[in-house]
């Protein structure tokens, strides 16, 4: 009952062992870091996890190509928007530095949330999806939507899976 309420009306303080879904600034956009805090010094906390900067999105953004929700979302990331950041080229690599609550934007996650969001970086999902949705040719289009329906069904993690194939429906690859 106290999780469900938690989760219902935010948590209190953030402490180590909390995985955590941070929007930092970088320049005009702003950059994902999904991990787990290691120790919290007032407004301070140092991170374990990955870094996630959304080049193809941003691209498409400068480029003139997309506007409305998606051009929201980078400004505006959070776990539930987020998507839009990772269904399209991605620069990742491995955050463990410490960052200012004051200047970054933290966010509890749950366990759960964490593995789903971590699992689309670790499988190279953003990779796979913006080979499908940029692709030049239909044979391109048909050919890199396989390799990604090939992945898709070589998953065990039931989380990521799930929520994997209603990013494809919602996406229009199924």
């Amino acid at each position: 009952m106290r999780k469900d309420l938690e989760e219902m009306f935010g948590r209190g303080r953030i402490k180590a062992g909390d995985y955590l879904f941070v929007v930092k600034k970088d320049q005009n956009y702003n950059n994902l870091i999904i991990g787990q805090a290691q120790s919290v010094n007032g407004s301070r906390i140092y991170i374990r996890g990955i870094y996630v900067r959304p080049v193809g999105l941003i691209e498409r953004i400068q480029s003139g190509r997309v506007t409305g929700r998606p051009q929201e979302v980078l400004h505006n990331p959070d776990p539930n928007n987020c998507i839009f950041m990772l269904i399209d080229k991605v620069e990742t690599g491995v955050f463990s530095e410490e960052i200012d609550q004051g200047t970054s934007k933290v966010t509890w996650i749950n366990e759960k949330r964490f593995y789903v969001l971590d699992g689309w970086i670790r499988e190279n999902l953003p990779d796979m999806f913006a080979d499908v949705l940029r692709a030049n040719t239909e044979q391109d289009r048909s050919q890199a939507r396989h390799i990604l329906l090939e992945k898709m069904n070589s998953l065990y993690e039931k989380d990521l899976k799930d929520h994997l194939y209603a990013v494809a429906r919602s996406t229009k690859i199924l």
